[in-house]
């Protein structure tokens, strides 16, 4: 729990309030055989004569709405305003979604909750709209725009980067654009997936590469898949080197990280547990990169946030390098062979890491 959130628990507290009102409600809705979403479909959207297009919007929305709930062990009917600001987050993050269409979503699933604090069968207090607060406490006006990211090249990048003095932030910058990382996944990575030769640090860290998938090699990064590790969204596993930047960026994180045994990279200074809410590395982004998302040449693209790093990662590989179509997918965890060519012999495509590391190396840029 960040600070604002623990500041304000406090307030609910002196005034006998609950900052999670729907929380206790929770069992009953799993015990129903009902799905409150589907009920405002059926009893409020085809009743009033709303298109199949407009109905097949909804379903859309209330899908990705449970998915994101049942990752985070919610029942979908019974959120908090920190839930709808994940799923803001999973939105922009994983989705690429633009602020309009972000909005589109959360509106659709607001609708069915004011249709749950109307109706006097459901629970839900009607002063208490957890996605009304979200949206109030969330920026999306300056990702509303539906153009391609801004062209951008490695002067720009470098730029922001060698600005940049915050050891977290600029770890929060760099790994992201080196690995392709999305925000979810950066702040997933455990210390036993990084396998680094650094006597002194791997002395502070002891768990630092004892991945079996790491285990062997010096200076690599080991990604799990979504099936391995939950949060993850990747299909395959992949293993990446570490060039001397990422290496460097990383070093100088460990020796000012907090020296708390935990299992994972990223932690709240505050309270040394894992960080889960990856709207922080979005905002971080968001600060770093603010005078170029503000430039006039720039107003007509989508705002620079932390999916960003994927989408630059992919174009360098795939474009700018032009590297075999297998190796960006190995890279990215992409499912190999993925085309919209047909050819079968796709299905057979094999690379792993001994295929990229050396091209990788050669052929990486430079941010610092």
């Amino acid at each position: 729990m960040n600070a604002k959130n623990e500041d304000l628990e406090r307030v609910a507290e002196a005034f006998g309030r609950d900052t999670d009102p729907l929380e206790k409600h929770e069992p009953i809705f799993e015990d129903l055989d009902i799905d409150p979403l589907d009920a405002y479909i059926d009893r409020v959207l085809i009743p009033t004569g709303k298109s199949d297009s407009t109905c097949k919007n909804y379903r859309v929305s209330y899908e990705q709405w449970r998915e994101v709930m049942n990752q985070l062990g919610r029942h979908p009917a019974c959120p908090s305003d920190n839930h709808v600001k994940l799923f803001i987050a999973h939105l922009r993050e994983e989705r690429d979604n633009s602020g309009t269409t972000i909005e589109k979503k959360l509106n659709n699933v607001n609708r069915a909750y004011k249709w749950w604090q109307q109706h006097h069968a459901f629970p839900h207090p009607t002063d208490y709209d957890p996605f009304k607060l979200a949206k109030k406490e969330v920026d999306l006006s300056d990702d509303s725009d539906v153009g391609d990211y801004p062209p951008l090249d490695l002067s720009h990048l470098r730029g922001v980067v060698q600005d940049c003095h915050h050891v977290r932030d600029r770890l929060f910058i760099v790994w992201p654009l080196k690995f392709g990382l999305r925000a979810g996944g950066l702040l997933n990575i455990r210390m036993e997936d990084i396998a680094l030769s650094h006597p002194s640090i791997k002395k502070w860290y002891p768990s630092l590469g004892t991945a079996a998938a790491v285990s062997d090699y010096e200076n690599a990064l080991y990604i799990p898949s979504r099936e391995e590790r939950e949060g993850n969204k990747s299909h395959r596993s992949r293993i990446l080197p570490l060039d001397d930047e990422a290496k460097r960026v990383l070093i100088q994180f460990l020796q000012t990280r907090p020296s708390v045994d935990s299992e994972y990279l990223v932690v709240s200074e505050r309270t040394y547990e894992p960080m889960d809410d990856s709207e922080h590395i979005s905002a971080v982004w968001k600060d770093h990169f603010e005078a170029i998302n503000r430039a006039p040449e720039f107003e007509d693209y989508r705002s620079i946030r932390s999916h960003y790093g994927r989408n630059f990662f992919t174009n360098y590989w795939k474009i700018q390098q032009d590297i075999p179509r297998e190796l960006v997918q190995y890279m990215r965890g992409d499912k190999l062979g993925k085309s919209t060519s047909g050819e079968a012999i796709d299905d057979y495509l094999a690379a792993y890491y001994e295929d990229i590391r050396d091209l990788y190396l050669d052929r990486v840029f430079k941010l610092l």
